[in-house]
């Protein structure tokens, strides 16, 4: 379970349901070993036992688990919704998560049905629950990768369109040159003979 689902509460309620479980489906399915002749007692305590000596692990683990969950969030570490966990002795990829820890979980309820049938067949229906959900988990967190890359994507169109929108259009207008025309040399000369006109007073105004 992840860790904002894991609580108190969660493991007192599923010892429950565990029983619960247990004795629906010695009712459903194993009849026989709910009401056995009196020289079978020895299999009914065997059964009680193994029933038993799980649900004391589970709550062993369970608490320990409850107790990590509570020093992690001490240390001020957030887990998500969707967190089940860092597995102990294998990487943690999602193959690991979706994969090898439901077959294993499988595995050990074939054990535990090989010791006491009804608990097996409830430990692998919750060995396959794990394998839709984190499958399912898995494959809704790649559908929001997509979904958040195409909305980026858009964005980004919706923005270059907005900004070629609000864009003045440049026109270029090319300004010829004026031509250039050089003076000849009259008229150069002509215009000294009038600026030295300019520069020379008249005659009976000089000092």
């Amino acid at each position: 379970m992840g860790e904002r689902h894991w609580k108190f509460a969660s493991l007192v309620g599923h010892t429950f349901l565990l029983h619960f479980a247990v004795f629906f489906l010695m009712l459903l399915a194993f009849p026989s070993e709910l009401v056995l002749p009196a020289g079978h007692k020895q299999a009914v305590y065997h059964s009680i036992a193994v029933l038993y000596l799980f649900l004391l692990l589970m709550w062993v683990f369970g608490l320990a688990n409850l107790w990590e969950i509570h020093q992690q969030k001490k240390a001020g570490v957030q887990g998500h919704t969707h967190y089940w966990g860092t597995p102990r002795f294998l990487p943690d990829k999602p193959v690991v998560h979706w994969l090898i820890i439901p077959f294993g979980s499988a595995l050990f309820a074939g054990v535990i049905y090989w010791l006491f049938r009804p608990l097996g067949i409830y430990l692998f229906f919750l060995a396959v629950l794990q394998f839709v959900d984190t499958t399912d988990v898995y494959k809704q967190r790649r559908i929001e990768k997509l979904d958040r890359r195409d909305r980026e994507i858009q964005m980004g169109i919706k923005i270059a369109e907005i900004e070629h929108d609000h864009r003045p259009e440049l026109e270029i207008v090319r300004i010829a040159r004026p031509p250039h025309r050089p003076r000849s040399a009259p008229d150069m000369a002509s215009f000294e003979a009038r600026w030295q006109q300019v520069l020379t007073p008249p005659a009976g105004k000089g000092g």
